[in-house]
Parts: structure tokens; sequence; C-alpha cells
């Protein structure tokens, strides 16, 4: 039974009634597995300390030789027990009261004293069993007898006035629930007056090469902030603000970030808060009434079909990291600062473009036979929405689409699991897909339906183009069916000469000027042939010499074919964009796609062969390079 049942009633018994009751629980006691100790004498039975008392003054040693008074205790919930390592029920007992440390950290105090045992003998049960809640020694001796009889465990919860409010022994045993019991109710009568300063710290990583040719000011501006608090308990909105005008703090200390702004002097009620902020989104969200309303959150917008030129002078979207803030306990801080630090990062990759020199000339057996100017490059299969919070999921098989759970599947990916970043979008686009033209409803650009019309020009070498794309990260064995972001790039072809086939004297002639060469020029064992008539002429393959041929069927052979068109030979190369480490090791699960808030500086350092004159590109290869154009990635 528990000192908070008998007090009461021993208060109104008559003294020589409570006397025989208190004979009887004491033979009770010694009848049970409480264990018996020390031979310290009891304090006076009208000094010992009951529920609803004020705690007596007293002084603990911590384990490092610190000293802790119980005036210093005032403001804090306090959890005192008492223990012997050597008895059972204690033993028991104490993975609950690890339990209780770890559900409420610094809001409780715990203070585990043992009842006659030396730092030292506790230390080494505590390796033993694994604990890492404190514990004291008293630096008097019979601080025990203070507080109760000569059994333990005995277990006392202390309110931020110094009152005891509960008790526990070993009839039964406390459980985390019955302790929780106690301790919620001691926090629920302050927090509807008490509040905490809610000091935000968003701290903004950019490159640290940190100059204009590699970064803009404004992606990462922060103009506009939406917090949201939710209670990690109930996941129902605690409370929002909306600040604007934010400025970049004046002196930045944290060497590791350029970029800091300070919100300062948020006002909350104390209690367990799920913490999502979004800055510079451009709908303030009013009607969020819980947490999974705002996680299923997929803006309508599409950055003109997943794509921008530019970012707004006020910022991008940018969201903090799902799980950074999650079950952020401002217990402890009632009437105190506390000071969150946030990092975010923007919804959209950026990514430049360049090549290595201006001209590539393809070489065989130390000849050149063709050389390749990238003119114009173009992104395939962008996303056409964004989602705020980053996805991940176990993917051994192809599931359906996962109820997406917080905290389970919203944070980092991290190789010490099994878990892939995703796309929400990817469960749209498996390889059993029947109808590609779905692909028009999640994806701009897709290759099915593929504009040839809107390329970029490729600026000199030097120099780099500019997008920001959104982040599309699709599961591997998925990539190889085009479903992954992706750049075609268009070069022109100059032969160094074309092989023609001469009807009249059933014979090739070499002829190197281009004004005499045909609409369709045919690459084959690294030499130009102005007809398949001429192939074969070389080879007698037998190929019907009327038949307008694909860059599929030709491959058969080992055929590559350029079109004239605008002034000059085509060819298309496909680059599906891949992260790779500097020693072009595999990264893992996310080898491919692209990842929010990364810079992708890629660069076209060699060209290999000539691609394809068709515009559709071709699907990802396991092998590397893609399409015959090696690509430098600089990933940051």
């Amino acid at each position: 039974m528990t000192l908070s049942n008998i007090s009461p009633t021993l208060l109104t018994m008559s003294p020589r009634t409570a006397l025989l009751t208190m004979l009887t629980l004491t033979l009770s006691t010694l009848l049970t597995t409480s264990c018996i100790g020390d031979d310290a004498e009891p304090t006076a039975e009208a000094d010992i300390v009951r529920v609803n008392d004020p705690i007596p003054d007293f002084e603990l040693q911590g384990a490092d030789g610190s000293r802790l008074s119980s005036t210093a205790l005032r403001g804090h919930v306090v959890l005192l027990n008492f223990f012997d390592t050597t008895c059972p029920d204690c033993r028991q007992e104490l993975p609950v009261i690890q339990q209780v440390y770890n559900r409420y950290g610094d809001a409780v105090t715990v203070l585990n004293v043992p009842r006659s045992q030396t730092a030292g003998e506790v230390e080494k049960y505590w390796q033993q069993a694994n604990l890492t809640v404190p514990y004291y020694t008293p630096t008097e001796p019979g601080l025990y007898y203070r507080f109760a009889s000569s059994s333990i465990p005995r277990l006392y919860i202390i309110d931020a006035k110094g009152t005891v409010r509960a008790t526990f022994d070993d009839s039964p045993l406390p459980t985390l629930d019955a302790i929780d019991d106690v301790l919620r109710p001691l926090f629920a009568e302050d927090t509807a007056r008490q509040l905490a300063t809610t000091n935000v710290t968003f701290r903004v990583r950019v490159p640290k090469q940190a100059n204009d040719n590699y970064y803009f000011h404004n992606e990462y501006t922060i103009s506009h902030l939406d917090a949201y608090f939710f209670d990690t308990d109930t996941k129902q909105i605690a409370t929002m603000a909306s600040v604007g005008g934010l400025t970049e703090a004046d002196d930045v200390f944290d060497t590791e970030y350029d970029i800091i702004y300070l919100f300062r002097n948020m006002r909350i009620k104390v209690g367990k808060f799920d913490i999502f902020l979004v800055a510079n989104y451009p709908h303030l969200l009013k009607d969020i009434t819980n947490e999974q309303q705002l996680l299923d959150l997929v803006d309508s917008e599409t950055y003109a079909n997943g794509i921008a030129a530019s970012l707004p002078l006020d910022g991008p979207v940018m969201t903090s990291r799902a799980t950074a803030l999650y079950a952020v306990n401002l217990l402890p801080y009632v009437n105190r600062d506390y000071v969150v630090n946030i990092e975010v990062e923007r919804v959209m990759a950026k990514l430049q473009i360049g090549v290595a020199q201006n001209s590539f000339p393809l070489t065989h057996d130390g000849k050149t036979y063709a050389v390749v100017n990238i003119t114009n490059y173009k992104f395939v299969n962008l996303n056409t929405s964004y989602y705020l919070f980053q996805h991940r999921d176990e993917l051994t098989a192809l599931p359906e689409q996962p109820q997406f759970k917080f905290p389970l599947n919203y944070s980092d990916y991290s190789e010490k699991d099994n878990q892939y970043v995703v796309d929400p979008l990817f469960y749209q686009k498996h390889p059993t897909m029947a109808a590609l033209t779905a692909y028009g409803k999640q994806c701009a650009s897709w290759y099915g339906n593929f504009n040839a019309s809107d390329f970029a020009a490729m600026p000199a070498a030097g120099n780099y183009g500019l997008a920001y794309i959104l982040e599309n990260t699709v599961y591997r064995t998925s990539q190889f069916n085009g479903y992954t972001p992706g750049i075609v790039f268009k070069a022109s072809v100059s032969p160094s000469f074309v092989y023609l086939y001469n009807r009249a004297e059933h014979d090739l002639k070499e002829e190197n000027r281009p004004e005499y060469w045909p609409q369709t020029i045919y690459l084959y064992k690294y030499n130009f042939y102005g007809s398949i008539q001429a192939i074969n002429f070389v080879d007698d393959l037998q190929l019907d010499e009327l038949q307008d041929y694909t860059d599929a069927e030709l491959s058969k052979y080992g055929i590559k074919q350029c079109r004239f068109n605008m002034g000059s030979y085509e060819t298309h190369y496909t680059y599906w964009i891949q992260h790779r480490p500097a020693d072009d090791q595999p990264m893992g699960p996310m080898r491919y796609g692209v990842v929010r808030n990364h810079f992708y500086r890629m660069v076209i350092s060699k060209i290999t062969g000539i691609g394809y004159s068709q515009v559709s590109p071709e699907v990802m290869r396991e092998d590397y390079p893609n399409s015959f154009a090696d690509i430098v990635v600089d990933k940051n």
C-alpha cells in the first residue's frame, strides 16, 4: 500500500488506534518482499514526511561530486526514489524510473538515492543494468528515515512548490502509467497560466565557396514565415504564428552557417510540441486543425511546370526538416526562454549546366572522324507539383502507396537503414504502368510527350545555364524505365568527311564538302556514309535501302544516324540526373534522382560518340555514362 493511502486515516485516529495500526502495517511490510536494510534509527513518527507535507531541507551529492540542495528544487517537479541494488523489488522498479526519465527528460528532476550503499556500488550496478537515469548519495546519514519507515523501495512525487503529492511503495510496485497519472496533473495545473518565451533561430546553410558565381542571395532569403505548433500527443494544432519582415542577424557567431535569422519573444503555453516551419510560402494556411492536414499538403502551383529560371527576390519556399523538431519539450521552460535552432531547406534543387570545352573531337585510331558541339539542353520528366516535407519508405518490393505516418515516414535518409527518400508521385510511376500518357498528370516535358521547340541555348565554356527544379526521387529499379528527371542535350555533328555511293562506278567517294552531303548521314564503324546503300556496299548488310529506319532499328546493326536541321546535323544525348561522390562510387539507395536544397553543377567533360537522331531520350542504362556523354557532377 502507498503512504498516500494510509496517512490521512492515521491523522484522524486516536493515538492508541494509530499505534496499533502502524504496528500492523509494519508487520505486513516485513512479510512482503520489501528490503530491510541498515540499522540507523528511524525518525520520530511525527517528523516523517507524508503526502501534502513540504519536503525538509537536505543535500545530495551527484556522481560527479556536485552538490544539490532541496532548496534548489523549488520550481521543479521532482521524483525522489529510495532504493538498494540488492533489493529485488528495487531492481524491478528501477527500469520504470528509467522510463519516466526517458519520457519527461528535464521536465522532471529524477533523484535516485541509495538507502545505504556507496556511489561505487551503485555505479557498478548501473553499468550492469544499462541505466542512464541520474543517482545521488546523501551527504548526511539517515536521510531515508526522514521520509519513511524502513522498507524500500519508496518513491515520492514532489510538486514545483516542494510539496509531496504522492508516494509509492511495493504494494504494488508503481507502473509507468501510474506515475504518469500523478505527474500529468501537476503540469496541467500550471500550464494554463505558465508560458515559455520561444526565440527561434533560423540557420540557412549556403555553399562554402560563398560567391555570386556559386549562389545568389535570394536563394536563401527568408522574408516570411509560418510556424505551426501541434500537441505531440493529440496532434491537434496548439498555436500558429505568421511572421513577416524577417531580417538577418548582424553578427553570425555560428561559422557553420552563413545566414542566420532571429525571430524573438514568441509566447506559448508550455507543453510538448511537434513544430513545423514553412518559409516564403505564398498562402497562409489558417484552417489547419491537425498535424496530418499539414503533412498531406501538396501545393497546386508548379513553379512553371516544375522548373524556374529564377527565384523570387523575397526567397523560395523553404521548410524545416520534418523530424528535426519532433516532440520538443517546453515543460521545463515555464516563464523561461527556449531557443529553437532550425535549419531550413529549399523545396527546389539548383542546377547549373555547362561544357568543359566548346568543341569535342571524336577520334578513333588517332584520327578525328567528327567534331561535336553541344548547342542546347532541355530538362525532362519534371514534377508538376511539390510537397513540403520529405517522405521516405522501405522498398524491398513495390508496394501500394503507403499511408505516410509521422514521424516514421518523415525524416532524413540514413544509410544505416533500408529506407529510401521517395517522391510521393513515384507510386504512380512504377514499371507496371500500362499507359505512359498518365505521365501528363504528374510530369512536365515527360519523354513520351516531348516538345522540341523550347530548348535552352548552351552557354560557352566557362559559363553556365541555370535552372531550379522540384525534387523527384524514385526507387532505383524504376529509374531504368525513364521515370526520373533528366536532361536532353542537343548537339551539332561535323564529320571530317562522308562516304557517298557512286552508282555509276559502283564505288564509294570520300566527300569533305558539306553542301554535297544528303539530308541524313549514317555512322558505321567510325565512318560516316551518305546512305544505307553505301553501308550495304561495305559490309553487305542487306538493309532495305528505301526504308526510313528508326534509331532503335539501326542500333541492332551498330549504325547511328544524324539528320540535317537548321543548318547542321543534329544528335541528342540523354543524361538521367545522378548524384555520385567524387570517387564515382554508388551512394546507396539515393544514387539517382534530384534532392531538394541541393546544388548541382553539371559539366559535360567528354563526348565519346554521337547520340541519337530522335528527340525522345533513351531510358537509363545501368552502365555509366548515359548516351556517350560523360557528365561531371559537383554536388553540395
